[in-house]
């Protein structure tokens, strides 16, 4: 099952993401400010530049939201590893709610920065956002896709057909000889 040795590439990916830069803030189109995944996990520091005098620090506390995102990718990872239907389930759920809580994130920082200097500034998205959010899509595709597999399949699990017989936890077409599943090691006995 191709699709399941996917999943946690997709979620390890996703992590990856985090290092690369997710939105950069600009005013009257200079850009100020760039904040990566970590960045708005963790909060940071950034120079405010004033219009008399030196520039002040403004500490940024972490967004929940990314805090969310990051843990629905640590979550999905872990979940790509096992290997039974709940384990299927559990990747695209997390998937999901990936998806979720990055359009919400996007949403809030939208609305944070349009109160905040009354759009005088303006974000822009950078690749480690987008490429996040097309990962979590990703795995909702890929998971949905091999549980949908597995479904149609579970009219034969444990039967031998034309040679071939499927297993019962993962729904993977074995040699009718195996004695174990050759994808997750299922004892057929």
């Amino acid at each position: 099952m191709m699709p399941k040795r996917l999943s946690p590439a997709i979620f390890g990916i996703a992590l990856i993401c985090f290092f690369l830069p997710w939105v950069n803030v600009s005013c009257q189109g200079q850009k100020v400010a760039t904040f990566s995944g970590i960045h708005l996990v963790t909060g940071t520091t950034v120079e405010q530049p004033q219009m008399f005098g030196p520039a002040e620090e403004r500490k940024i506390g972490g967004e929940t939201l990314a805090i969310l995102v990051l843990l629905s990718a640590c979550a999905g990872l872990a979940l790509s590893f096992l290997k039974d239907k709940k384990g299927v389930m559990g990747s695209a759920v997390t998937g999901g709610m990936g998806v979720i809580f990055l359009l919400f994130l996007k949403s809030k920082l939208d609305n944070d920065i349009l109160r905040e200097t009354g759009g005088m500034s303006q974000l822009d998205y950078g690749a480690g956002f987008y490429l996040a959010l097309l990962l979590f899509l990703s795995a909702i595709g890929v998971n949905a896709y091999s549980m949908a597999q597995g479904k149609g399949i579970s009219l034969l699990q444990g039967k031998s057909v034309s040679g071939y017989k499927f297993c019962t936890q993962c729904g993977a077409r074995n040699e009718s000889g195996n004695e174990f599943c050759k994808e997750c090691g299922t004892n057929f006995s």
